[in-house]
């Protein structure tokens, strides 16, 4: 973790007598890139205290959840949020913390910066939602992953009570009977990728309390069948795709085609004090 502030004027000392030494931060976002670390998903930067400092501007698609604890309105709410809310591999949405209140207001800047066409905000049209939608949500796709293994003669439960390798042998039975055709293992997957996107979209939360084994136990599962599958080859596919972006992207040679002669026009022979006096002509008719 890190602090990254902008800097002040005789910020030493104002904030001595605040009990802060903001000296040993200082030096840091002097020397350090932190801004280049935090951006890398595979780097261990993870949380960044930042006042006045990356709100605008400012892209990690990467980055999951922001912690409001300051008023912010309009313009700068929304470029705050949006810090959270890219695509980024299996993150589908980011999560916003808000300590003093400010959804209000986010209401409010979503009315003049979230419109539509037209400038208009359809009722009921927000990009952002209250996080116990997204639990229900969780809560739906489970029960449809879980119906569609007893389907296909599998019992979560049973294999959630059960233990040591009975429970190794329960795990490998049911992936045994997920395999048996592709349309089988391909509508699992589907539903599994689903639960699991959500409730990594959840965390931290304590309602997961009593969904998590379950959802644990279904990525289990699908890491399983992942393993056995051999890696999909898509050698010939990327080539077919290569080929349509050369042929996509590949200038036409300069061709001079073989015209009628009555397209070609002698310039020699244009009376250009006939096309003068034209000119004047349709000036003084405009006039």
């Amino acid at each position: 973790m890190a602090v990254v502030v902008s800097p002040s004027q005789n910020e030493i000392e104002d904030l001595r007598e605040k009990g802060v030494d903001i000296q040993p931060h200082r030096i840091r976002m002097n020397k350090e890139d932190l801004d280049t670390k935090f951006k890398n998903p595979d780097d261990s930067f993870r949380l960044v205290f930042v006042c006045a400092m990356w709100m605008t501007g400012f892209d990690v698609p990467c980055c999951s959840t922001i912690y409001l604890d300051k008023i912010m309105r309009n313009h700068t709410l929304m470029q705050t949020i949006a810090r959270a809310n890219r695509v980024f591999g299996d993150k589908e949405n980011g999560l916003i913390v808000d300590y003093v209140g400010v959804f209000k207001n986010l209401e409010k800047a979503l009315a003049i910066y979230g419109s539509g066409v037209g400038g208009e905000v359809k009722p009921g049209e927000t990009p952002i939602k209250h996080k116990s939608e997204l639990i229900d949500r969780l809560k739906e796709m489970l029960d449809k992953t879980e119906k569609y293994c007893v389907n296909n003669s599998i019992d979560l439960d049973k294999v959630l009570i059960a233990e040591g390798f009975q429970r190794v042998n329960l795990i490998d039975e049911a992936v045994n009977l997920l395999l048996k055709t592709d349309d089988t293992k391909n509508q699992f997957m589907t539903l599994a990728g689903n639960v699991n996107k959500i409730y990594r979209a959840v965390l931290p939360d304590p309602q997961l309390k009593h969904l998590a084994p379950k959802c644990s136990l279904i990525r289990i599962l699908t890491q399983k069948i992942r393993n056995i599958l051999p890696p999909a080859d898509i050698y010939d596919v990327m080539d077919d795709i290569e080929a349509v972006l050369n042929r996509s992207i590949l200038p036409k040679g300069y061709e001079i085609s073989d015209k009628p002669k009555k397209f070609i026009v002698d310039l020699s022979k244009i009376d250009f004090d006939g096309l003068k006096k034209l000119f004047v002509s349709n000036k003084r008719l405009k006039q």
